[in-house]
């Protein structure tokens, strides 16, 4: 055999067999992801997180709307134009914050990995009335 067609099969190894190994890795990879999330979301500690996440959630929604509730009140009942500004102002917030908690709650309730861990006495999506 001439140099040149060994030093042409040692190149080709070289470079050959890391982008094969690469190949078979990748697939490997691909293959084996959907039981890892499953793994993954069944540990004992997703599934508590996951759990107290939607109750949490549900429990700030639940203060967030009465909130809501009484500033409509103190509202109502104001005279002084400023103070109305105020309190509006600060209606307009706790509005804006409800609905971030119900966003929340609600892509959290869609996603099929933490969907099984919402009790089923919670509601299945949240709706802040403005």
């Amino acid at each position: 055999m001439s140099k040149w067609i060994i030093g042409g099969t040692v190149v080709g190894l070289c470079i050959g067999f890391p982008i094969a190994c690469s190949i078979v890795n990748t697939t490997a990879s691909v293959t084996t992801a959907p039981g890892r999330v499953i793994q993954r979301t069944l540990q004992t500690d997703n599934i508590l997180q996951n759990y107290e996440l939607f109750f949490d959630l549900n429990g700030q929604f639940d203060a967030r709307t009465a909130q809501i509730r009484t500033q409509q009140e103190y509202l109502a009942a104001e005279t002084d134009p400023d103070e109305k500004r105020r309190l509006r102002m600060e209606l307009a917030a706790m509005q804006q914050s409800c609905r971030e908690i119900a966003a929340q709650y609600n892509a959290n309730s869609q996603k099929q990995n933490r969907d099984l861990f919402k009790a089923r006495n919670l509601p299945e999506t949240l709706t802040c009335a403005n």
